[in-house]
This record gives structure tokens, C-alpha cells and sequence, in this order.
């Protein structure tokens, strides 16, 4: 039997090559249709480059060579165009589910881990059909594309006489025209491509140009500019808004040079003697190091299953601190008195915190703490349903009202939807918050800023679960009060609640394995901790038949209830006071929930199927909000919920088709990734629900405040409290917040989802917000939130100037100045994060 020829397997190869090369890059130039039509008209050639490239080298290799080098050909050849077919199915997958653009070298470090790469495999339907579509369009055009590139390449080089050329239809003068024809389109045609390429502007069209596979091979994002080192509004700076130190508060005299963050720590205050937690590195100088700033390790105390990592973070001593009298960006509230409610408050009966919680709400969005009916999502989802009469419009608001009831419950924010909730009920109190955003749109990266009161490292994924962090968090502070106390033990340590030991637990119920978040917890300072591979083991105290795991990463946060049960009653038990960190997941995708929970239908008929990712979110916010009033049942079972301070905020928020083009956090600067809900609840706080264009970084000292001002703490750990309030980079938000203070800002920067790519830059004294760009890859973007609060109509452009250009011409010309303002900030932020985290950049 003879094969036909299109069956043959060389040119079964070049067309899947072929194929798969020229539908990558026709997706990835739609990906940047935000530039002119005109300009990527004009530059479309340039972009085939690297590809046409390669399909000449395939086709030489597959047509000239012979004998055993013909099978090596081959197997190479198909080695090429399969791992070119599995890509674009990849990047045509990734972006149907996420509108974004894939970038490889974080697909890598994602699919490090079975987690990561289950996540990664929950795309594959898309990504099977999209191989499909290619795989049968290449067999059927496998002929059509062999012959054309046969009879272009071989009349360009004469070698038709053995295989193709002699086959041509016609006489022989019509295959020398022909010949000489291909030649001289394909000498003009590579000029003027060569001439268009060497006259483009290098971003963002170099960018455009990759090709795959070489785009799979490494790291292609190129730095867009040299970074600034010194602070770049040295005006305010002046000798004239030097401020004093007063007591606690260190003054504030920055200087530009880095002086006064290299010797910082070497006068130790009364509380840095003896053994202090790790991230105390500042004050852990040994007098023949003073002179160097050097640190020395010696004084150093942890647990013992921190050794390890602590031993890797410190292999390099810190030589640069955080200075707060040196940092130029940093504003103080804590000279202004509490607010009124609360000192009114406190004067009439004590508000004892005994015990904190603090719950990380994954994906925690502002507009779902609660659903109300002036948001724009409750609008999307009205404008779903044919409502004829006020008894269809209550019945929507009665399904409606199911989804937060508990957050409408702590807040005392009125959904509007029928619900009863009584604002001024004095048995639930706190202190609510608008305007808050997350300091990083990555998970663990945010943990940092909300735990420890710093900025990130702008690097993408979590090279920080190997650096001490640069302030220490909660559970450090809550260490060095511990080993003070043991080092002068208190009569009263087990009958008085302020001389009583703390211990900081941890709790999920899925995976720690994830980015090594077992490794970063263990380095923030926990004494122990709950994950799905303690609630896995046959062994475990709560193991039982039928455990369902709802999603690629592990359990309902209900599976974690009995544990979290016993962490509450053994602390208890031991007369310590709790720290519980409680992180739930059920709302990260795909928001799976467990089987018998039933799961409602939100949107409408009208263009359903538009809306099935929100309406999973929904469900799985559904189906958090009951966990948390049974979290709340758990401490009121347990009899402390009239002594515990309990702090509910979303890591990060996330965006959906409803919000922008592209859904999810990851390379999305949106807003509706950082606004995210902040409580304080306890239930003898005053209920008040304040306004503060703020960010997450102001948590830490707000505890440390809040323990201060309601007597929570000894005399000994409330100076030293009182001390280290000072010493970071947020306001307290119990007193009034400074938007701006002597010229300077109150700047909120937001690192983007993974890191090292983009940064969202803001300011709690102005409306406007900025994204950065930290390489060539990625837009400006500019957003007037007063105007465009869900930025429906962003400002994007390649450059600053193009960028800043429009804003002038749209918003005027402070908005046009606070732009330019902004990127040098954003660019000082970004190195000075390097410095602090003693990170250096790889070669």
C-alpha cells in the first residue's frame, strides 16, 4: 500500500510547527491591541521574525538531510513542533480562562509543586481542544504548506533539479521567471522587514517579537529603566520639616545618603536585652560590630523547628535596617488623640483584648463584606433577571441576603436587602473600614505586609521564605513579650490574663506545601500550626471516611473545626492567651464547595453563561460567611468572645469578567484585586465604619494601639509596644488618619501578582492610582478613582510621557504631575524593598 504523500510524517511536522507558531503569535499580537492600528500594521512583518526563522531551519533540515541524519531530523523536528503545539494550547487555555498573557518562567515555579500543577491542569479541557483544532488543520493543510515552502525555498537556493523544482508545472523559462520572481519579492520584502525592524521603538514591540519555543527557554523581561537609588523629591527633605524624637516617637530627620540605616540599632532600647526572636536583627548588634553596622547572630532565640530556615536566612548578616526617623515617605498619627467614639468608649467600661484572631479571607473583596444594593455587582446582577413587580425584586433580594449575612452581622453595614441588623446592638462592636487596599495581590506575599507592617519584595513568587523579614511581626512581638516574662516569671502568671504567656497558632485546611508556605509560617514566629497534611494522616485525631477535598489545594475550612476547637481549649487550658491566625481558601478558584452544600443560581437567564465564575465566588463566599459565624460560635463556646479582638481582612481581592478583560489576580492590576475588607471586631468596641484610603500595612500598629489603649497589656510589654509602634511604616487606625503631612503623601503601593512585574502606586491624599511597570512586557495604566471608581476606562500607554500626555489632556495637569511623581516613587520603593530584604538582584 502506498502512503500518501501528506501523510508523510516531515510534513505532518512542519505544518503543526507552522501552525502552532502562527496562531501563538496572532494571539499574543491581539493580546496588545491596545496599541495603534496604524503602528502594528505598519510593524506586522517585524513580528514573524524569529518564526520564520525557524520554519526555515525545520524545513531545511527535514528536506536536505538523508540516512540516519533524516531520522535524527525528524525526531528533533518533532521534538520542536510538539513542544510548539502544547504552548500556543497552553497560551490559548490560559488566556480563554483568564484574558491574560501566559508567562513561562512563572508557569515553571507554579508547576513546582503537585498543587501547583493541579492548578495549572485545571485547564486542560480548553487546552485539549485547542491541540485538537490545531492538530486536525495541520494534517489537513499538511500538503498545501510542504509544496509551498518546497517551491519558495528551493527557487530562492536552485534546489528543485533532485526532489521539487523539476515537478513545477510549466516550461522551463516559466520556472526561471518564477525563480527569479520568489528571489526578488523575498530580497524586498526582507529589506523593508530588516529596515521596519531596525527603525521600531524597542517596547513594547521587541517583546512582541519572541517566538516560541525560545520564549519557553528563560527569563526574556528586560528591566524598562535604570532604577532610582536616592529619594527622588529631595525638596522634602528640607531642614524645615525635620521633626524632633519625643519620647517614644524616634523624630524625623531623613538624609540622602544611608547612613542612618546602616548604624541603626546600635543604641539598644531597655527592652533588647537578652535573647530576642530573629527578627530583632537590628538590635542584636555586638559591640565590635557597631563600627560596621554588621549584626552578629550570637543572641539569637527561636524554636527549634525554625533553626533550619533561620540558619539559610541569616547566612548573610542585614547591614541595612528600617530607620523610621530616615525613611521619607513615612507619616505618624500617633501624637493625635484616639477617636472620640473610642475614648468615650473606654471611659465608660473596659473593652478587655485577652486573646486576637486574625482571619485572612482569600480573595476577600470589599463589595462581598458584605453584598449591598448600591454596589456595582448587585447592578450586573439585577440587570440579569426580568423583574415585573416589587414581589420579583424581593425575592431577589431574599436569595441575595443569603450570602453575607455574618459580614453584614460584624460589620453593622445594612445590605439593604430586608435583613434585620441592628447598627447600634452593643453585643457587636468593631471598628469597619472603606478604602483599605492589600499591599501585595499575592497570597503570602500580603501575609507579610498584614502580619509584620512592611512592603514585600517586588520580585516575583516568595524569595522571602528565606529571608528573616526586616520588621518583626505580631507573633515576634508576641515572642518578646513571652521571654520576658519568662525571664523575670510574675507571681500571678496563671490567675492575672496581662502576666500570661501567649501562643501564636496557625490554621488552614488545605496545603502548606504551596510556595512552601509551611516554611514562611514557620519563619514569621508560630508555635504551631494546622494544614490538610495534619488533617490527611490516617492517624489524625479527626481523620474519618468520606473526606472530601473541594479543590486542587484541600479541605472546606469546616474540616479544620474540631482542630481549631482543641488549639482554642489546650491554650486555654494552659492559661496562655491565644493568638489563632486563621486563613480560609474555599473562595480561591475554582471555588469548589463541599457536596452537600447547596449551591444557588444568583444570576439570571439573561446571559447566564457569561456569569458561571462569579456566581461560583458567590456560592463559595456563601458558604465562608457561615464558616466565620461558626468561627464566632467557636470563641463564644469557648467563653472568650468578650475578651477577644478579632481582625477580619481579605488577603487580596478578585477580579472577574464583571470587572476588566482579564479575570484573577495574576499580572491584573485592577482595583477590584486590592480593595479588600478590613474589621477590627470585639464586642464592646464602639460599632464605627470610617473611610481611610489606607492600606494593609497600618494593621500591626493598630493592634499594638488598640492593646495599649484598652489596658490589654503589663506595664512592661505596654512601653514596649508603645516603643515599637513607632518603629513602623503605617498609621494607627484609631486615630486620625493623615492623608499627607508637610508636602509628603501617605503613598499606598500594592505589589502585583507574582511580584517582580508590576506595582500599583497610590496615595490616601489624592484620587488617582498608578501602574507600574517593572519591565518591558507590561502598560502604564492611570485611573482617576473619583471619577472611574471600578475603572471602567483606565489610561494605558507604552512610555511615561505617552502616558503622562493623556493624563493631561483628560485630567489636567496635577493629575499630569502626580504621574510623574508617582513613577519615581514607585521606582524608589522598588530598590529601597531590595535593600531592607537584603536582596540583590540576579546577575
Amino acid at each position: 500500500m502506498i502512503v500518501p504523500r501528506f501523510h508523510q510524517p516531515q510534513r505532518l511536522i512542519l505544518s503543526v510547527l507552522v501552525l502552532s507558531g502562527l496562531c501563538s503569535k496572532l494571539l499574543h499580537i491581539y493580546q496588545h491591541r491596545s496599541l495603534p492600528l496604524s503602528l502594528l500594521a505598519l510593524y506586522f512583518p517585524t513580528f514573524f521574525i524569529q518564526e520564520i526563522l525557524l520554519f526555515v531551519t525545520v524545513w531545511i533540515l527535514l528536506y536536505t538531510t538523508t540516512g540516519r541524519w533524516s531520522v535524527a531530523a525528524v525526531i528533533g523536528s518533532a521534538f520542536i513542533a510538539c513542544t510548539d503545539l502544547l504552548a500556543t494550547s497552553s497560551q490559548v487555555s490560559f488566556y480563554s480562562q483568564t484574558g491574560s498573557e501566559i508567562r513561562w518562567d512563572a508557569a515553571r515555579s507554579v508547576g513546582a509543586s503537585r498543587q501547583g500543577m493541579n492548578l495549572i491542569l485545571s485547564g486542560l479541557a480548553p487546552m485539549v481542544a485547542t491541540a485538537t483544532v490545531i492538530s486536525v488543520a495541520s494534517w489537513l493543510a499538511a500538503q498545501g504548506i510542504w509544496n509551498l515552502m518546497s517551491r519558495w525555498l528551493c527557487s530562492l537556493a536552485h534546489l528543485g533539479d533532485s526532489k521539487i523544482y523539476h515537478q513545477l508545472p510549466g516550461p522551463s523559462d516559466l520556472r526561471s521567471l518564477v525563480s527569479n520572481k520568489s528571489r526578488l519579492w523575498t530580497m524586498v520584502a526582507s529589506g523593508v522587514t530588516i529596515g521596519l525592524w531596525l527603525i521600531r521603538p524597542a517596547v513594547p514591540y521587541n517583546h512582541m517579537t519572541g517566538a516560541l519555543p525560545f520564549t519557553m527557554l528563560g527569563e526574556h523581561s528586560r528591566a524598562r529603566r535604570i532604577a532610582i537609588e536616592s529619594f527622588p523629591l529631595p525638596e522634602l527633605l528640607n531642614e524645615e520639616f525635620r521633626e524632633p524624637a519625643s519620647g517614644h516617637y524616634k523624630g524625623w530627620a531623613p538624609t540622602m545618603d544611608d547612613l542612618g540605616n546602616t548604624g541603626y540599632g546600635n543604641e539598644k532600647p531597655f527592652w533588647a536585652q537578652g535573647p530576642l526572636p530573629a527578627a530583632f536583627e537590628r538590635w542584636m548588634v555586638s559591640p565590635e560590630a557597631e563600627g560596621s553596622g554588621s549584626a552578629s547572630n550570637e543572641t539569637v532565640s527561636v524554636s527549634d523547628k525554625q533553626d533550619h530556615e533561620n540558619q539559610n536566612a541569616t547566612a548573610e548578616p542585614r547591614h541595612y535596617f528600617y530607620n523610621p526617623s530616615q525613611d521619607p515617605m513615612r507619616i505618624s498619627n500617633l501624637d493625635l488623640e484616639p477617636l472620640a467614639p473610642l475614648q468615650e468608649a473606654l471611659k465608660d467600661h473596659a473593652i478587655p483584648i485577652n486573646h486576637i484572631v486574625f482571619v485572612f479571607l482569600e480573595s476577600g473583596r470589599k463589595d462581598l463584606f458584605p453584598l449591598k444594593n448600591t454596589s456595582r455587582l448587585y447592578s450586573q446582577i439585577r440587570d440579569t433577571y426580568e423583574i415585573y413587580s416589587e414581589e420579583d425584586e424581593a425575592d431577589l433580594h431574599d436569595k441575595l441576603s443569603q450570602i453575607t449575612p455574618i459580614a453584614e452581622m460584624l460589620t453593622g453595614e445594612e445590605s439593604g436587602f430586608g435583613s434585620s441588623v441592628d447598627s447600634s446592638n452593643t453585643e457587636l462592636g468593631g471598628l469597619s473600614f472603606d478604602g483599605i487596599l492589600s499591599g501585595s495581590s499575592l497570597s503570602a506575599k500580603s501575609r507579610l505586609v498584614n502580619y509584620c507592617g512592611l512592603g514585600p519584595l517586588p520580585v516575583d513568587f516568595m524569595h522571602e521564605n528565606d529571608i528573616i523579614p526586616y520588621q518583626p511581626c505580631l507573633m515576634h512581638i508576641l515572642d518578646l513579650f513571652n521571654k520576658r516574662k519568662s525571664l523575670a516569671p510574675s507571681e500571678n502568671a496563671t490567675s492575672e490574663p496581662l502576666e500570661r504567656e501567649w501562643e501564636a497558632i496557625y490554621a488552614q485546611s488545605v496545603t502548606g506545601e504551596f510556595q512552601d508556605q509551611t516554611r514562611l509560617i514557620d519563619l514569621l514566629g508560630f508555635n504551631q500550626s494546622l494544614y490538610s497534611e495534619d488533617i490527611d494522616m490516617e492517624n489524625s485525631t479527626y481523620f474519618h471516611e468520606g473526606m472530601e477535598k473541594i479543590n486542587y489545594f484541600g479541605y472546606a475550612e469546616t474540616e479544620a473545626r474540631p482542630y481549631i476547637k482543641d488549639m482554642i481549649d489546650e491554650t486555654l487550658r494552659q492559661n496562655k492567651r491565644l493568638f489563632l491566625s486563621h486563613f480560609t481558601s474555599t473562595t480561591h478558584h475554582p471555588w469548589g464547595t463541599p457536596e452537600g452544600f447547596t449551591r444557588e443560581e444568583y444570576f439570571g437567564e439573561l446571559h447566564k453563561s457569561q456569569h458561571e465564575h462569579m456566581d461560583g465566588f458567590l456560592n463559595a463566599n456563601r458558604f465562608v460567611d457561615t464558616w466565620l459565624g461558626d468561627l464566632m460560635k467557636l470563641l463564644n463556646d469557648a467563653g472568650i468572645a468578650d475578651e477577644t479582638l478579632t481582625v477580619f481582612v481579605g488577603d487580596h481581592g478578585q477580579a472577574f469578567g464583571e470587572d476588566c478583560p482579564t479575570t484573577g489576580t495574576y499580572h491584573n492590576p485592577h482595583i477590584s484585586n486590592f480593595r479588600v475588607p478590613l474589621l477590627f471586631h470585639h464586642p464592646l468596641l464602639p460599632r464605627m465604619h470610617l473611610n481611610v484610603n489606607g492600606s494593609a500595612v497600618s494593621i500591626l500598629p493598630t493592634i499594638l494601639d488598640l492593646l495599649v489603649h484598652t489596658n490589654s497589656l503589663n506595664q512592661d510589654d505596654a512601653e514596649i509596644a508603645l516603643d515599637l509602634m513607632n518603629e513602623y511604616e503605617g498609621q494607627s487606625l484609631i486615630r486620625p488618619y493623615r492623608t499627607s503631612h508637610n508636602g509628603r503623601e501617605a503613598w499606598n503601593m500594592g505589589v502585583i501578582n507574582a511580584g517582580g512585574s508590576m506595582l500599583s502606586v497610590g496615595s490616601a491624599a489624592v484620587p488617582w492610582r498608578l501602574n507600574l511597570p517593572l519591565n518591558n512586557d507590561f502598560e502604564y495604566r492611570f485611573t482617576h478613582l473619583d471619577k472611574d471608581p471600578y475603572e471602567l476606562e483606565p489610561i494605558t500607554g507604552w512610555t511615561m510621557s505617552a502616558l503622562a500626555a493623556e493624563v493631561h489632556s483628560r485630567h489636567g495637569p496635577e493629575a499630569f504631575e502626580w504621574a510623574q511623581k508617582a513613577e519615581k516613587v514607585g521606582l524608589w520603593w522598588v530598590m529601597e524593598r531590595k535593600k531592607l530584604w537584603n536582596y540583590r538582584d540576579p546577575a
